[in-house]
């Protein structure tokens, strides 16, 4: 079975796992070659010490009135050591025959490697004194212009003692220390400068995420993109660019395709008309009524999904409310359906586009009606952040709720009039002004509730973007229709007016 590495989805994750893994190996590697070069280094370093102790030794010697070592300078070096120590710790001071000026354990013996004379030359040997092993080392140096030698020696025993309790543990202690400092140190830094790295990268997720079909002119920003992700990104905005180009193209025909056949379809009306009275010139009338009306829901459709067909101000719902309730209510005489409309005390101003509010209530109450049976009530609720409509008809399965709002969708049980547009069409409005639509089961009885829940707004609000999700934010429907108790009198209609007519491209 191969072995397949999975790794992690998340880039940082990915740079970090790596720069771990390089960390461990190398400190792998690392311990491999210190259990081979430790014995070499460790030699090699005591060696150069002992040297050097020779060094400092000779730099701070005593000597009389002809110029030969007496002794240390007792103020620079402690006495101590070589008096407590004598049987660890040598020193000799010789001339260039090996004849010893003074020795710190009284015999005036130079020191040599075993089986070997004295060197006049700076070295580094291994000898025995008594049984007992010695590193020593030989230094020269000059005091008024005669060359003297500093043998300097300590065994074996008292490095490897010096070694054990504080050298080697000390040191190992402070790698490991080190290291795990510099692991944590290198791994948090490199955490933040990736995040920091990957900023905009993040920023640009986020604005690839708000992009929506009523966004579409909006483009990732690649000023501060990594150079190597702005073609990525480049690539990504040239997609959009097709992705509008095709988007707009789709648009213009649908509306340019309704436009052309209104015209016929009028034609075809009236010569229709003039033919004789019949039921085949009933039934051609009432096809090319549906077909008109068809053309007409998809110029409504091309007109609803261009944002630049708006006009969101504050406005007084009631008027509109109670406009589309006077127009509904004689649709719902000749279905036998009564209209109900209850508006909260707390009713304040909506901001919305009026024909394109009148359009959305309009298309809500019809699709009620028609599949109300006779003889029910449709209901129109308001409150100060929504509105709902709820009928008495057989309502829709709950695996279809969620498809209601698709272009041309028709249930199992619907009508042969409509196209299925109607809700479509009210989608992309209540999208517009950044408002959600959900559709629900009535419990308890039969039939099904549509709830428009928008943000609240104030009447010196200024105007929202459009593609605003406003889901998590809205108040539920329900806390809406707590308000919606006390009923109007919708027997007195107010005065018409120009105004509380629909005022846009949105027809009835």
């Amino acid at each position: 079975m191969r072995f397949k590495m999975r790794w992690p989805n998340s880039l940082r994750n990915r740079v970090l796992a790596v720069l771990a893994a390089s960390m461990v190996l190398s400190a792998v590697l690392v311990a491999l070659a210190s259990t081979v070069l430790w014995e070499p280094f460790t030699r090699w370093v005591l060696r150069d010490q002992i040297e050097d102790n020779g060094q400092q030794i000779a730099e701070h010697l005593s000597f009389d009135a002809q110029g030969r070592p007496i002794g240390i300078d007792e103020t620079k070096i402690e006495p101590w050591m070589f008096r407590s120590l004598k049987d660890e710790l040598m020193l000799r001071v010789a001339d260039r025959d090996g004849n010893v000026a003074y020795s710190s354990d009284g015999p005036r013996v130079s020191i040599a490697p075993d089986g070997k004379r004295f060197e006049p030359r700076r070295q580094s040997f291994v000898f025995t004194r008594d049984g007992v092993a010695m590193h020593g080392a030989t230094v020269p140096f000059d005091h008024e212009g005669r060359r003297w030698y500093v043998q300097f020696a300590v065994t074996d025993r008292m490095v490897l003692q010096m070694r054990e309790s504080i050298g080697l543990d000390v040191f190992r202690q402070g790698v490991i220390a080190l290291g795990a400092t510099f692991v944590l140190i290198f791994l948090i830094t490199i955490h933040v400068a990736l995040r920091q790295a990957l900023k905009p990268v993040r920023a640009a997720s986020g604005a690839a995420r708000r992009i929506a079909p009523r966004t579409l002119a909006e483009r990732l920003p690649t000023t501060d993109q990594p150079r190597e992700l702005r073609p990525l990104v480049e690539a990504f905005n040239a997609a959009l660019d097709r992705l509008q180009g095709g988007f707009k193209t789709q648009q213009e025909f649908l509306s340019n395709a309704a436009h052309e056949l209104k015209t016929p379809l009028a034609l075809i009306r009236a010569q229709v008309e003039q033919a004789e009275a019949g039921a085949w010139r009933d039934q051609i009338l009432d096809d090319v009524d549906r077909v008109a009306r068809q053309v007409q829901q998809l110029l409504l459709l091309a007109e609803a999904s261009e944002q630049r067909n708006y006009r969101v101000e504050a406005m007084d719902p009631t008027p509109a409310l109670r406009e589309v309730f006077d127009f509904m209510e004689r649709v719902a005489a000749r279905h036998d359906v009564t209209l109900g409309l209850h508006l909260s005390p707390s009713l304040r101003h909506w901001r919305a586009d009026r024909g394109a509010l009148f359009t959305l209530l309009k298309n809500l109450l019809e699709n009620a009606i028609q599949h109300s049976p006779r003889e029910s009530v449709v209901t129109l609720s308001a409150g100060p952040d929504g509105f709902s409509v709820m009928d008495q008809g057989r309502g829709v399965e709950e695996k279809d709720l969620p498809r209601i709002f698709e272009r041309f969708w028709r249930g199992a049980d619907r009508r042969e009039q409509g196209a299925g547009l109607g809700l479509a069409i009210c989608t992309e409005i209540a999208a517009a002004h950044g408002w959600r639509l959900s559709a629900h089961r009535r419990t308890p009885g039969p039939g099904l509730e549509v709830r428009c829940e928008m943000a609240p707004t104030t009447d010196d609000a200024t105007a929202h973007d459009a593609t605003t999700d406003y889901a998590t934010t809205a108040p539920s429907a329900d806390a809406i229709l707590s308000t919606c108790s006390t009923p109007i009198d919708t027997t007195s209609d107010p005065t018409p007016s120009e105004a509380r007519r629909p005022s846009r491209s949105f027809s009835v």
